[in-house]
C-alpha cells in the first residue's frame, strides 16, 4: 500500500479507517501461497504493460480486455448506465460473503447470540486471508454472531464467515440468493472445504458447481485449517483453480447491492457500510458506502453501493479475471479498481466518458 490514492486524504483517523477499507476488501479471499512472501505470489516483478494505477488506466485497459473484466453500473431508480459483460460469469472470491451476512439477517435470530471461539478457530487458514483473522481480534471465548458478520465483511476474514456458513447453513444462504435474484448464482461452500480440495481432489476443476458444493462440505468436515496450510499447491495451479471458483453474474450483483443499498434489510446495510462507521470523511461525502471486495490468484472482484450526500446513489459490479501477473501485482498496491468505483459515482464527467469507452468497446468472446 505504499501509492496512495483519493481515499487516503483526510484526518489521521479517517485514512487509518479507508487503507483499512483497501486491503480488507482487496484481501478478501487469497490463494494458499498467495498471502505469503513476494516470492510465492506468482507475480510479475517487471512493470505492467499498462498504467493500471490510474483509474482512467485501468478504465481503459478493462475497455481492451472484454474476457477478462466486466462492470456494471445502475443508478437507484434502475436505470443501466454501464453493461459491459454483465451477463457472464465470473468468480467472485470473497464478495460472495455477502450472501452469507445476508441469509443470516434475513433469518430473524439475534445478533448477540454468542458461539465457542473453537467453533471459528478450526476453520482457520493460516496464510490464506492476509492477516485478516488476526486483525479481526477474536480473541474471546465466545463471540457473537453480530461481530462474526462484521470480520468477515470488514475484515474479510475466512474463518469467521465459514463458522457463520456452518451456523446458519449451506441452503439458507442459497435460498436467499435465490429469493434476490441471483438465478445464476454458484452454491455457497467453506473456504476451507474449497482450500483443501485444491490439494486433495485430483477432479476439483472439472466437477459442476453443485459437485463443489456438495465436495467441499464433505472435506470440510475432516480437516481442519492447520492441516490444510501443510498441503499448499504450486502457485500456477492456484490460478487455475481459482478461475473455478464460486461464480455470480456481475449484473446480477450490482441489482443486489442497489436493492441493499436502497432500501434492504437495515442490519445487512449496518454491515456493509463500514467505512461510514470509522471515517469522518466518508460519513461526511457519503449517505451510504456499501461495499464488498474479494481477491484469489489471478481474480479481483468488488460489489459496492455508494450514494454521494445530495446526490443518487449508484450500485457498481466490478469482476475481473484470468489477470495477468503484472496486471494483478500493480492492482494489489494501488487498489485502483476501488479509486475507479468511487470516481464513477462522485465524477460525472468521468462516468460519462467510461460509458462511451466501453461502449465502443470490442464485444467479449464466447467463452
Amino acid at each position: 500500500m505504499s501509492v496512495a490514492s483519493p481515499l487516503q486524504s483526510g484526518p489521521v483517523g479517517a485514512r487509518r479507517v479507508l487503507i483499512g477499507w483497501l486491503a480488507f476488501a482487496l484481501l478478501a479471499t487469497c490463494g494458499l501461497a498467495a498471502c505469503g512472501g513476494d516470492g510465492d505470489t506468482g507475480t510479475s516483478a517487471r512493470e505492467p504493460t499498462a498504467d493500471v494505477s490510474r483509474p482512467q488506466g485501468l478504465l481503459e485497459w478493462i475497455a481492451g480486455h472484454p474476457d477478462n473484466a466486466a462492470m456494471v453500473v445502475l443508478r437507484d431508480r434502475g436505470e443501466a448506465l454501464i453493461e459491459f459483460g454483465g451477463d457472464r460469469r465470473f468468480p467472485l472470491a470473497s464478495t460472495r460473503k455477502v450472501l452469507i451476512a445476508g441469509a443470516l439477517t434475513a433469518s430473524g435470530e439475534d445478533l448477540r447470540t454468542s458461539i465457542a471461539r473453537a467453533k471459528v478457530e478450526r476453520f482457520y487458514v493460516p496464510g490464506t486471508d492476509g492477516g485478516a483473522h488476526e486483525k479481526a481480534g477474536l480473541d474471546r471465548p465466545r463471540l457473537t454472531l453480530g461481530e462474526l458478520a462484521q470480520a468477515a465483511i470488514e475484515a474479510s476474514d475466512n474463518a469467521a464467515a465459514d463458522a457463520l456458513l456452518e451456523h446458519v447453513g449451506p441452503g439458507a444462504v442459497d435460498a436467499f440468493a435465490s429469493e434476490q435474484g441471483l438465478s445464476e448464482q454458484d452454491p455457497i461452500y467453506p473456504l476451507l472445504g474449497e482450500y483443501a480440495a485444491w490439494a486433495r481432489d485430483a477432479g476439483w476443476a472439472d466437477r459442476s458447481p453443485a459437485e463443489r458444493a456438495t465436495r467441499a462440505e464433505q472435506i470440510a468436515g475432516r480437516v481442519t485449517g492447520r492441516e490444510v496450510s501443510m498441503s499448499v499447491p504450486p502457485p500456477d495451479s492456484q490460478r487455475r483453480l481459482a478461475a473455478v471458483s464460486v461464480a455470480g453474474v456481475p449484473a446480477q450483483w450490482a441489482a443486489l447491492m442497489r436493492r441493499i443499498g436502497s432500501g434492504g434489510d437495515p442490519q445487512l446495510i449496518e454491515l456493509l457500510d463500514w467505512p461510514r462507521r470509522g471515517s469522518d470523511e466518508v460519513r461526511r461525502d457519503f449517505e451510504r458506502f456499501l461495499t464488498k471486495g474479494g481477491s484469489l490468484p489471478g481474480v479481483l472482484t468488488e460489489a459496492s453501493y455508494l450514494r454521494p450526500r445530495g446526490g443518487d446513489g449508484l450500485a457498481v459490479a466490478l469482476f475481473l479475471r484470468d489477470l495477468p501477473p503484472d496486471i494483478e501485482s500493480t492492482l494489489a498496491k494501488t487498489f485502483t479498481q476501488q479509486q475507479l468505483i468511487r470516481k464513477l459515482v462522485t465524477d460525472e464527467a468521468f462516468l460519462a466518458r467510461a460509458r462511451e469507452l466501453l461502449a465502443e468497446a470490442t464485444p467479449p468472446s464466447e467463452r
